[in-house]
């Protein structure tokens, strides 16, 4: 099966619901005048798909450029490291780059294909929903000391993924890229949060059952955004990256960001338009899918409010209906909002 994704700058197409191997197989002549190929991944993916990767791309010379599992993938140093190895084995501009593994190595891989060699070919092969959700965005950047130092935003013409590969996800990636998927069934399709939330009931589901069942309800639901230029209106992005702007110790480090944003989305909602959010249900189900809902505690909450408040005046939320909007806050709301969270999510009848 095909899913075609239209972007600004092109098409992305996403090959799935078969295995690597027949994807690859089906598709070779797209590889048919390519001798060389530079396979970007991480440790992990390496070990378990080296000998795979081989087999398949047999009539290729094949580069092999391994990465930390960490975050430490989509950083500047690695980036330059990464140049200096193509300079050491002289990669030719009629290379092809193959990025599998999870999201920091997509990003690497888009990130390295865009700038080095301007927009050099690249097939992404996702390894998690996270890094699924990011090379069908094309967004990359890279990061310094943990801040942001460079965003590209490319599209990836080809993507192939195999369910199979999910399975290797431990539960933290499993939660960001089933969030993801939440953020946007709630935002823009009100039958694939259903399915969602019916078909998870807890961490070993996020773990052990399959996504592909919904994946084509996914990408035609993500294709629909991108030709109406909506991709980014999702609730409670806008809450989320707020409160990944502290710096240093204040820091969001938790897996759930995203899962925070849409909480704080529903709240607002809430209390802006009358939304019937049933947040004591919504948390329930959170909770028993293994995210944790505390902020940091040595975040204040006029520290949060100010944070809020200077990163946008407007917010995605939701109508009595359920249609997405973009109102204005003032601080007095937002703190409303901030305190109603921080009630909500120490009660010990979510824990």
């Amino acid at each position: 099966m095909q899913q075609q994704i239209h972007q600004v700058d092109g098409v992305s197409t996403i090959f799935f619901a078969e295995t690597l191997n027949k994807l690859v197989v089906d598709h070779m002549p797209r590889f048919k005048n390519i001798e060389q190929l530079l396979i970007i991944t991480n440790q992990t993916t390496y070990e378990r798909y080296y000998e795979k990767l081989t087999l398949l791309f047999k009539q290729q010379e094949l580069l092999w450029y391994i990465c930390p599992n960490s975050l430490e993938a989509k950083s500047f140093k690695e980036l330059l490291a990464l140049m200096t190895y193509c300079d050491e084995v002289d990669l030719n501009e009629q290379s092809l780059i193959v990025a599998i593994g999870t999201e920091p190595v997509i990003q690497l891989g888009n990130f390295f294909a865009h700038l080095y060699f301007k927009k050099y070919p690249l097939v992404a092969i996702p390894t998690s929903l996270e890094a699924l959700s990011g090379s069908i965005s094309g967004e990359a950047y890279l990061t310094q000391d943990g801040k942001v130092t460079g965003l590209v935003n490319q599209t990836i013409s080809t993507i192939f993924l195999d369910g199979r590969l999910l399975s290797i996800d431990d539960l933290e990636e499993a939660q960001r890229g089933f969030a993801s998927w939440l953020q946007v069934a709630i935002s823009h399709n009100k039958a694939l949060y259903a399915q969602l939330l019916k078909g998870f009931n807890d961490s070993k589901d996020l773990q052990e059952n399959s996504m592909i069942p919904y994946l084509s309800t996914y990408l035609a639901t993500v294709n629909e955004l991108h030709q109406k230029k909506a991709s980014m209106k999702l609730l409670g992005l806008d809450f989320q990256k707020a409160l990944t702007t502290f710096n240093g110790e204040k820091r969001l480090t938790t897996n759930s960001d995203t899962i925070i944003g849409i909480t704080l989305g529903f709240i607002a909602s809430q209390q802006r338009n009358g939304f019937s959010a049933e947040l004591e249900i919504w948390l329930k189900q959170i909770q028993c899918l293994g995210y944790q809902l505390d902020l940091p505690e040595n975040w204040f909450v006029t520290d949060i409010v100010e944070n809020l408040h200077q990163h946008s005046a407007q917010f995605y939320v939701l109508s009595k209906d359920g249609k997405l909007t973009r109102e204005e806050f003032q601080k007095s709301e937002l703190l409303t909002i901030i305190m109603k969270y921080q009630e909500l999510s120490k009660r010990s009848f979510y824990r």
